[in-house]
């Protein structure tokens, strides 16, 4: 009779445990012979259960403007662009080319959120994706996909490594995964003949003890959720390795360091002056390079 008992309470267990157990077993899209499939573009995780798009079919790019999220319209076939958007509805998908939807959002459009979040500035939003709809049935559940870009706030400009040498457009991965580097924004460090900065001091010549003037600006615009301040600028002989600080929160005394038109803090760039030198151990002809803190 024991026997019996146990043997019953298998069988229960077994029926349960299919795709007709109320919660088709567990998977996310398709179930059949208490097996998880996926539809097209579509993979299964590690779970067995869980289906996620498949690598290339939905990807976001972190960019100096904001986000974007292009998906492969094979995984998301029947479906409303309209009913692809961000957490602002009004931000919808529109054709990027024939196989490829896009939707974009700003720093402070769609819904997007951005802050500090885990000690990284972070802008934070949501993809929505609509139903299915084929002869007026659904075929698929509606899912909601959670995504962020991360930027470095501390970045720098130099004279000699300038940021708008290379072009860089953004830093694309799979909306599944986990950014693989912070998006560094470009900025540029010129020289300027005079303080009208009209004209670029392109030869790069100084004579110890004139004025320098410079200007740092981003090689994009900045968002107006944006801006940045220059924090330490350092002058620095490189073959006698030796270096001095002009400006390190507060101009340094001596170095006649005047920021113009007096501040210090603006979105389009910042503008400075101060008393060229060469140290002591330089050579009359040295190189002297100048490298900036900027905290956005």
């Amino acid at each position: 009779m024991t026997i019996l008992v146990n043997s019953f309470k298998a069988i229960l267990s077994a029926a349960k445990a299919d795709c007709f157990d109320g919660n088709n077993f567990g998977c996310s899209h398709f179930c059949s012979g208490s097996v998880c499939s996926c539809p097209p573009c579509w993979v299964l995780g590690e779970d067995g259960k869980t289906c996620r798009f498949e690598a290339g079919k939905a990807q976001v790019v972190c960019s100096a403007n904001g986000a974007e999220v292009t998906i492969d319209k094979c995984a998301v076939p029947d479906v409303d662009p309209a009913t692809i958007h961000l957490q602002d509805t009004a931000c919808s998908a529109t054709e990027e080319n024939e196989n490829t939807w896009k939707v974009v959002t700003g720093f402070s459009d769609c819904g997007s959120e951005f802050s500090f979040s885990e000690e990284k500035l972070t802008l934070q939003n949501t993809l929505m994706i609509g139903h299915s709809i084929v002869a007026g049935r659904q075929q698929s559940r509606k899912y909601k996909i959670a995504f962020s870009c991360s930027y470095n706030d501390d970045v720098q400009a130099s004279s000699t490594i300038r940021a708008n040498d290379v072009e860089f457009e953004g830093v694309r991965f799979d909306i599944n995964d986990a950014q693989p580097i912070d998006f560094s924004f470009g900025f540029a460090l010129n020289f300027y003949k005079s303080k009208e900065f009209t004209t670029l001091a392109s030869d790069g010549q100084f004579q110890p003890g004139s004025p320098i003037f410079v200007k740092i600006a981003p090689t994009s615009a900045l968002s107006e959720a944006l801006e940045f301040s220059v924090n330490k600028c350092t002058v620095k002989d490189e073959v006698i390795s030796q270096s001095a600080d002009i400006l390190n929160t507060c101009p340094v005394t001596g170095t006649n360091f005047e920021f113009l038109p007096g501040q210090k803090d603006y979105r389009s760039a910042v503008k400075f002056t101060y008393k060229s030198f060469i140290f002591a151990a330089s050579d009359t002809t040295a190189v002297i390079n100048l490298s900036c803190d900027i905290k956005l």
